[in-house]
């Protein structure tokens, strides 16, 4: 298995779009996928390839001492064969010089809070109706100050 993380790309926007859509209920826009890739300054957009096709993504926004992890997915014919883990685990080490690292998940996806909470975040706030089908989101944060893998 032929396994690569690289910079998000307009190209890859016909994909990333339909994975998006499958994948959330309240799915980013290819607007907002091109605005990362274009025009945010803090933000960092990835792509996870196996053997040449996109297995996953995610967006990372960078600023001050923060991480937020704004977008994270792992294609679901993908799951449960380590991906997410190891994507993450990039994700942590590359962008590791910040202090503290950020993210909102559904209170329903156990698999996500599951994999997040294996490297080390916690929930310190619970965001009311957050989602526009009124599910609430689990704040969750990672110190990254001592950051272990």
């Amino acid at each position: 298995m032929n396994l690569k993380i690289r910079e998000m790309k307009i190209q890859d926007l016909a994909t990333i779009v339909e994975l998006e859509r499958q994948i959330f209920i309240d799915a980013w826009s290819e607007e907002s996928f091109v605005s990362e890739i274009v025009s945010n300054d803090y933000s960092f957009p990835l792509v996870m390839e196996v053997n040449g096709q996109i297995v996953g993504y995610a967006v990372i926004w960078r600023y001050a001492d923060e991480m937020h992890i704004a977008n994270f997915a792992i294609h679901p014919e993908f799951r449960k064969q380590g991906l997410g883990k190891q994507f993450m685990r990039y994700v942590l080490k590359e962008f590791g010089d910040a202090r503290f690292a950020f993210l909102e998940v559904r209170r329903t996806n156990e698999a996500a809070i599951r994999l997040y909470q294996s490297f080390g975040f916690r929930t310190i706030q619970i965001r009311k109706k957050y989602y526009r089908d009124g599910e609430d989101a689990l704040v969750m944060v990672k110190d990254l100050r001592n950051n272990k893998y």
